[in-house]
């Protein structure tokens, strides 16, 4: 009798393998397409339930965040996906993409917050093996767990490979905002943020960032509004000025810079 009940349990574990097999199976024989067409409906039923909408409701506002990350997580480790440019996609969300191909961050609005915006973050780079790794963003306790989303990555050559600048931009509030320049690298098969080779006057650094009024920059026409800029002929990074006045108070963006300059170790301050 316990003979015929093991055998009993042990196919009903194999089949169970055997569906989960088949379940990843064809997850991974989906075309970048039809992936495109599950995270674009996975993303609508999550800004249907949005904080910001007629509709909201917050369990089912959990639910399509939890849904909508663990499917690009998972589609995210597929190899093909990372060179598709997901056009239906980028229409709903922020994606960013590094001009070697190599490293893509993927952001989205968590639909989640109120005048603050709160964006996740899925992180996607092929190994120094040419396997392509997915992960999310660890967000720090301290900033509550408000992200920001990335809108643009640059690259410099150093001697050690290729460092990704990482552009992004923190909403605050209705008129503060908040702009970061973070550097990253593809180290192996890991990806490794925090690369301090920002040579300033307290030391080494692995970013630079300001606050700035939303209002003082309204006017332009670019969404959304890159601050940060990078000369890829001079390997400079600029980081626009940001002053104090009368009509704002708390960050007027001027059209003057600061400059640093890659010299293929560290980006060093240049006049």
């Amino acid at each position: 009798m316990v003979l015929l009940w093991l055998i009993k349990i042990m196919k009903k574990f194999a089949f169970l393998i055997i569906i989960l097999l088949n379940f990843s199976a064809q997850s991974f024989a989906q075309t970048p397409q039809q992936i495109e067409q599950t995270l674009v409906k996975n993303i609508k039923e999550l800004q249907k339930y949005s904080s910001y909408g007629s509709n909201y409701n917050d369990e089912k506002l959990s639910k399509a965040n939890e849904v909508f990350e663990n499917n690009l997580l998972k589609y995210t480790k597929i190899a093909s996906t990372l060179s598709y440019k997901f056009p239906l996609l980028n229409k709903l969300m922020m994606n960013a993409t590094s001009e070697d191909g190599k490293f893509r961050i993927y952001s989205w609005d968590t639909e989640t917050g109120g005048t603050m915006h709160d964006y996740s973050r899925v992180y996607q780079y092929q190994g120094a093996d040419g396997k392509v790794f997915s992960k999310t963003e660890e967000k720090a306790e301290e900033d509550g767990g408000a992200g920001s989303f990335v809108y643009a990555i640059y690259t410099v050559d150093s001697k050690d490979g290729k460092i990704y600048i990482v552009c992004s931009n923190f909403i605050g509030s209705t008129q503060d905002h908040y702009q970061s320049a973070d550097l990253f690298k593809i180290d192996g098969n890991s990806l490794k943020d925090k690369v301090k080779l920002i040579k300033t006057a307290s030391g080494l650094t692995d970013t630079l960032n300001f606050e700035y009024n939303f209002f003082s920059v309204v006017d332009r026409k670019e969404r959304p509004i890159k601050l940060i800029l990078f000369d890829k002929n001079t390997n400079t990074l600029k980081i626009p000025i940001v002053i104090n006045d009368n009509k704002f108070p708390n960050g007027r963006v001027t059209n003057k810079f600061i400059s640093y300059k890659f010299n293929g170790t560290n980006f060093v301050k240049v006049n």
